[in-house]
């Protein structure tokens, strides 16, 4: 049987020392030999897309300018006190000087057409896979990768026979023209990683912390690894 080839290593945002979704985290993520680093996306009242993971009331209530004033930010979040709130149009423009590529995960439905034109006027399609929230991007935007979100939890009835699940989550991302599947890596198994690549899908699985984790998913085959311990994910794959 042959090895399984390596999997690209997906830094997770906040994979170093500065605080997620910062311009600083991002950084660490690139000169940590990331293949792919992940951000966060949501959008501010005069559509912006900024990187975030948490909604707040001051997103919808202010324009990108007015939320980034020192004295607005920190409202957000203490650790803007030292960050600033960056724009993915910066996040873009840097990863095109890198030749790195992203993972955007949308967290809210309204961050979608914005991102998604970012991403066409930086002519990123091929820089740039989506994950998070995605309906309707596949239908509309041919030319964007989207790895679909499968289900955190099992059923009782997939509890007990895990082959639906598997069966399901490839049924769902083959018939939705998704790339591949972005999974939890606690339902992840052998078996959904052989019947989505006989397929055609990408299996990625999120957020790997761990050696020995890290160990079984390079041994079963995944495409992507998404995990903050670049470093030691690293050690194992090259």
């Amino acid at each position: 049987m042959d090895k399984p080839s390596a999997p690209k290593i997906a830094a997770h945002t906040g994979c170093g020392i500065a605080p997620d979704n910062t311009l600083e985290s991002f950084m660490e993520g690139i000169r940590l030999g990331a293949d792919i680093v992940e951000v966060d996306l949501r959008v501010t009242k005069d559509g912006i897309i900024v990187l975030l993971h948490d909604d707040a009331p001051l997103l919808h209530e202010c324009t990108y300018e007015q939320l980034n004033q020192p004295e607005i930010r920190v409202k957000v979040s203490p650790i803007y006190e030292k960050y600033e709130i960056v724009r993915l149009s910066d996040i873009l423009q840097i990863a095109k000087q890198h030749e790195v590529k992203l993972n955007l995960d949308i967290k809210t439905p309204a961050a979608i057409e914005p991102a998604i034109q970012l991403v066409k006027q930086y002519q990123a399609e091929d820089q740039v896979f989506i994950t998070g929230c995605s309906e309707g991007i596949t239908s509309h935007h041919h030319d964007i990768q989207v790895v679909f979100n499968t289900p955190n939890e099992f059923t009782a009835e997939e509890r007990n026979n895990y082959s639906l699940y598997a069966e399901k989550v490839c049924k769902e991302a083959v018939s939705g023209s998704y790339y591949g599947l972005n999974m939890n890596y606690e339902t992840c198994r052998q078996e959904v990683v052989d019947l989505a690549h006989a397929s055609g899908l990408a299996v990625w699985v999120y957020t790997v912390n761990d050696t020995d984790a890290m160990r079984r998913f390079v041994q079963i085959g995944v495409d992507v690894i998404t995990t903050r311990a670049v470093t030691e994910l690293a050690g194992l794959t090259r």
